[in-house]
């Protein structure tokens, strides 16, 4: 970002340069001009975004000079010097459009402080232009894709009218990109991967003729569309998508996978995009890399799966759960590996243990939609054959639900347990988890267990022995309460106050002082 100082003494000049940090204010460089004139000779050669220029000056004076920047160069940020504090010189800058108005002698920090503000602006109208611009065509984008041909057609209409050229004789080639990271939580927004993808699309898949266009699908992939009125997409071997794709792993993350679709016509979009999207939905292991989806193999038959599945039944059947699940994974890991596993396989693995989980739970007299939670519901287990880490996820979730149902049988001894666990360990900061793993239950099942056999939220339950055990210590007035409250947990003093004000409407100090009168 570049800035001219415009003033008639070369000591304010000198002074300015010398007494302001501008490369802490994101300032490249730094002009200078002693006389308007210099100063729109300056504008019309270089590159410039912010105008600081003193008022008063021989010959032409600073609010003319400002007069014809801000007819000439509406993007400049204009800021005034001035020795005076004229009414009249405020209310003409303002007429002006200026950003700002320093009367002279200012200090430099307050100087810093206008020029700051003004860089701010400035990078917050490009971020703003630039977002909206991208937003707007990302939506434009992703209605080309519609099965509805009203959206298509729309979508066509305003490209056309945005300059990009693209019609249905139009030659097309197009790269999914999947992101991981980006799927559960990504560092990157999409505008800054919409970027990344363009920038490196123009370095190593540019050819005369070819321009790229960009958009998130509903899959929260993104798709890069190429597109030419020519045979220039003939040029993009398969070398240049590996540049492009050894670049984007470089600046977004190397857990990323890239499918390239054959090339095809803009009319016949979506069956172009189809096998690539397959490709997409078979690499169930996600597996980062760059696939090209006329080349993708069929996956190798899985092995054995009838004869784990009868050992798996045996191990449910003992209740060795933890066997189980080491089984199970090591399993799909095993042919994950050997590539093995698509969509198809996934989920005709995903229906055999769903079908084994649900007969055993039957048997056991275990209400199946119990086992959910709003965290985890019924849908998110259907829906895990998706990928392997999901079902992974499933399968842990299912059968942590099932030990937790299966001793349901003993609740009695095991709220019981409990008790005792939280009387032995008032001392800790106990959470409703470490209470329910200390009697290997799900938290959120053994929450509505202790609810119902003892009638008392297990979090008041807690609280309630606590401040019970501290109205005890709290009798005898030698004890500070300090070491009350490290003596049940609380290394936070005013946490505890808090707790045994909300329980008794007194404070700790309030309550030792009664009971010592």
């Amino acid at each position: 970002m570049n800035i001219l100082i415009v003033d008639d003494q070369s000591s304010v000049l000198n002074g300015i340069l010398s007494g302001v940090d501008f490369p802490a204010l994101d300032i490249d460089r730094v002009f200078t001009a002693n006389d308007a004139s210099k100063a729109k000779e300056i504008i019309q050669t270089e590159d410039i975004q912010i105008l600081l220029s003193d008022i008063e000056m021989p010959g032409e004076n600073g609010l003319s000079l400002n007069r014809w920047v801000a007819e000439n160069y509406t993007s400049i940020i204009r800021i005034l010097l001035t020795s005076h504090a004229s009414f009249e010189y405020a209310k003409e800058s303002i007429k002006l459009g200026c950003f700002d108005y320093i009367v002279q002698p200012a200090p430099y920090h307050e100087i810093e402080d206008a020029i700051r503000r003004a860089v701010s602006k400035l990078l917050t109208d490009r971020q703003n232009a630039s977002y909206n611009s991208l937003e707007q065509l990302n939506s434009i984008v992703f209605n080309l894709f519609s099965s509805n041909l009203s959206n298509r057609n729309q979508s066509l209409e305003s490209l056309n009218r945005m300059g990009y050229m693209l019609k249905g004789g139009s030659n097309i080639q197009a790269v999914i990109t999947e992101i991981y990271p980006y799927i559960e939580s990504s560092s990157f927004s999409d505008l800054e991967i919409f970027r990344i993808l363009l920038d490196c699309a123009r370095k190593n898949l540019a050819e005369p003729g070819i321009y790229p266009l960009v958009c998130c699908n509903r899959y929260k992939q993104f798709v890069l569309l190429l597109y030419c009125s020519d045979k220039s997409l003939n040029a993009l071997t398969s070398d240049r998508f590996e540049a492009f794709y050894k670049e984007i792993c470089a600046a977004i993350t190397s857990k990323t996978a890239c499918y390239v679709t054959a090339r095809g016509q803009f009319a016949a979009l979506q069956a172009t995009i189809y096998p690539a999207h397959v490709c997409s939905l078979n690499n169930v292991s996600k597996k980062p890399g760059l696939y090209f989806a006329d080349q993708a193999a069929a996956a190798q038959e899985t092995s054995g799966l009838p004869e784990n599945v009868a050992r798996w039944s045996r191990l449910l059947d003992n209740e060795q759960f933890d066997v189980l699940e080491d089984n199970i994974f090591s399993y799909l890991d095993y042919n994950a590996a050997l590539d093995r596993l698509n969509l198809e396989t996934l989920s005709e693995f995903h229906q055999e243990l769903t079908k084994l989980f649900f007969v055993y739970s039957y048997n056991h007299k275990i209400d199946i939609m119990s086992l959910f939670t709003g965290e985890y519901s019924y849908n998110d287990y259907m829906s895990s054959f998706k990928d392997v880490e999901s079902l992974k996820k499933g399968i842990s979730f299912i059968k942590n639900a099932i030990i937790s149902a299966s001793a349901s049988e003993r609740p009695k001894d095991v709220i019981q347990q409990a008790i005792d666990y939280i009387l032995a360990n008032l001392s800790q900061d106990l959470s409703v988890k470490d209470v329910a793993e200390h009697v290997n239950f799900n938290p959120e099942y053994f929450s509505r267990l202790f609810k119902k056999e003892t009638g008392e939220n297990i979090k008041n339950y807690i609280l309630r022995v606590k401040v019970d055990a501290a109205k005890d210590l709290l009798k005898n007035p030698n004890i500070p309460i300090s070491m009350v409250a490290s003596e049940l947990g609380y290394s936070n003093f005013s946490h505890f106050t808090q707790m045994f004000r909300k329980h008794e409407s007194i404070t700790p100090s309030e309550y030792q002082k009664r009971f010592a009168k």
